[in-house]
């Protein structure tokens, strides 16, 4: 295989942002929805024809194999759905579409390239071309209401983590002498007692963990979540949160050795899952709802991180991908059920949702299930998994929490299943639901079955993933 084939994700997708830039430019917006599908599924096709690819570029700073091109799949399949979401957009001015799209395919790009890069300093950048897209389109959204404050909090938070990151990168070169993952390996064992490569270690992962938005670093979430148009929201709830896991397993995975990381991951992902669950108990809103319950999902990944050495990497990659197919299946339902003008989802808005959409209905109730971790869904698979990587790594404590925590969730994704499915609304309206709307909600839920009955494909993807990774 070619260098060329190699990075044929980032090319159609560096091809697809110069298209979008142009129609900008020329203020194109007829069929500009339709392009944006096409482009998105060149990207993903791409990503397939990319999928035994082998090549380094760079200076061996950006690696492309099997571990890069796992999430750079999932992130163009993410990125086709969101575009596929995006066909009503009744809250973002038409004329905007064009930015809209340039702004979402540059920060996939950065996603994409942030799976590749081996390199401290690359992975910054990468981390730093994905971020501020989504920064400027949460304030995408007709009228003048609080999406910008949600922009300014989203905003804010980003340049802390990123000071956060480079302060940290700037402590592990001082103390490690190199910014390549590959050296800091073998350079570490040396290093484990030593004050500053800790300190940047520690900031460094604080870095990451915002952007996976794990307690204490997701205060901007539910803002972000609420203030931002919904079609924004499915994108940044799903796709990026892809990139933040393949970037904690690259790097999480190498510096887990440290005595005291190990426990203040255990601690984090038990307050992740509690604190995330206990808010989304309190919420009324939907889009807020699932903003509490990223922070609790995030708990169960950095389950799978802290059980490293007995296997858990494996079911935290089948988690994500599980995650951000139950999270776009949730957010396509939000989306049809979102009223212009208003900034919120209420829970009560989703009563009649059965009488109304039948399928939606359905695809939203595979996705809550999945969610609350029950058979024989995907979303109980992953965390069945994480939890018994956990107890055998000797984490017993937080498997205990994290069984609590999915009876708690319970509470949360069963209620919203009672409003939509029981519940009797005031509109009983028929809602038009457009063919391919329609096929893309019936592949997501069951593909939530499907991984659910039989995980082993997806199993085998992760592990040649992960062999891509501890051979580097």
């Amino acid at each position: 295989m070619t260098n060329l084939q190699a990075i044929l994700p980032e090319l159609v997708l560096g091809c697809a942002a110069t298209f979008f830039f142009g129609c900008s430019l020329f203020n194109v917006s007829k069929n500009i929805q339709r392009f944006a599908v096409g482009w998105s599924a060149l990207a993903l096709l791409g990503a397939v024809l990319a999928m035994p690819a082998n090549a380094d570029f760079f200076h061996n700073a950006y690696s492309v194999d099997a571990f890069s091109r796992f999430f750079a799949l999932f992130i163009t399949g993410g990125l086709l759905v969101v575009m596929v979401i995006t066909r009503r957009m009744e809250d973002i001015d038409q004329q905007s579409l064009s930015d809209l799209y340039f702004f979402m395919i540059i920060s996939t790009l950065g996603l994409v390239m942030v799976t590749a890069a081996t390199e401290l300093l690359t992975l910054f950048i990468a981390l730093e071309i994905s971020s501020y897209p989504l920064y400027i389109i949460t304030a995408y959204r007709k009228g003048l209401g609080y999406q910008f404050e949600a922009t300014a909090k989203y905003l804010v938070f980003g340049v802390v983590s990123t000071a956060l990151m480079v302060y940290g990168i700037s402590y592990l070169y001082g103390g490690l002498g190199s910014t390549f993952l590959q050296d800091i390996v073998i350079a570490l064992p040396a290093h484990l007692h030593d004050p500053l490569t800790l300190v940047g270690v520690i900031l460094f992962m604080a870095g990451i963990l915002y952007k996976l938005a794990a307690f204490p670093f997701h205060f901007w979430a539910p803002d972000v979540y609420s203030g931002a148009a919904a079609e924004v929201v499915a994108f940044a709830a799903s796709v990026p949160k892809l990139a933040a896991v393949a970037l904690l397993v690259r790097v999480g995975a190498v510096f887990i050795d440290f005595e005291v990381l190990a426990p203040a991951l255990a601690l984090l992902a038990v307050l992740s899952m509690t604190v995330g669950n206990l808010m989304a108990l309190a919420q009324k809103e939907l889009k807020r709802l699932l903003a509490y319950s990223a922070v609790s999902h995030a708990g169960y990944i950095l389950l799978g991180i802290l059980a490293a050495s007995h296997g858990g990497l494996k079911p935290a990659l089948f988690y994500t991908a599980v995650y951000a197919v139950m999270s776009l299946a949730a957010f396509l339902v939000a989306v049809q059920m979102a009223e212009q003008g208003k900034h919120d989802i209420p829970l009560e808005d989703l009563k009649g949702l059965w009488q109304k959409a039948p399928l939606l209905a359905i695809v939203f109730a595979i996705a809550l299930v999945s969610l609350a971790g029950l058979p024989p869904t995907a979303g109980f698979t992953g965390k069945l998994m994480l939890l018994t990587a956990a107890w055998k790594a000797g984490w017993f404590w937080t498997v205990v929490f994290g069984v609590l925590n999915s009876l708690l969730g319970l509470f949360v994704y069963l209620n919203i299943l009672r409003i939509s499915l029981v519940g009797e609304g005031t509109d009983t309206i028929k809602m038009s639901t457009p063919p391919l709307l329609g096929t893309t909600a019936s592949a997501l839920g069951v593909c939530l079955l499907g991984l659910g009955f039989y995980p082993n494909g997806l199993l085998a993807m992760a592990r040649k993933a992960l062999e891509a990774l501890l051979s580097m």
